[in-house]
């Protein structure tokens, strides 16, 4: 009978440490899968702002010069 009980007894911790180990491992998975999904958006969210940064320097007539070499193109019109 004891014997029995023994058996039982180490059947029952095996169960709750298998929980245990499953749990620890669910939220372990939980965890790595939204830092994956927040870097798939974040890189998603750059590449929309870098289409939409495009298109509108396209627009406006965004030549590639800087700031202040257009300023000076400014000025010589205005002189």
């Amino acid at each position: 009978m004891s014997r029995w009980l023994r058996i039982g007894g180490w059947a029952l911790l095996a169960v709750v440490v298998l929980w245990v180990v499953l749990e620890l491992v669910s939220i372990l998975l939980g965890i790595v899968s939204w830092v994956v999904s927040a870097v798939v958006s974040l890189l998603l969210l750059a590449g929309l702002l870098y289409l939409a940064y495009l298109a509108v320097s396209k627009f406006v007539g965004g030549n590639g010069g800087s700031g202040r070499s257009r300023s000076r193109e400014r000025e010589r019109i205005y002189e």
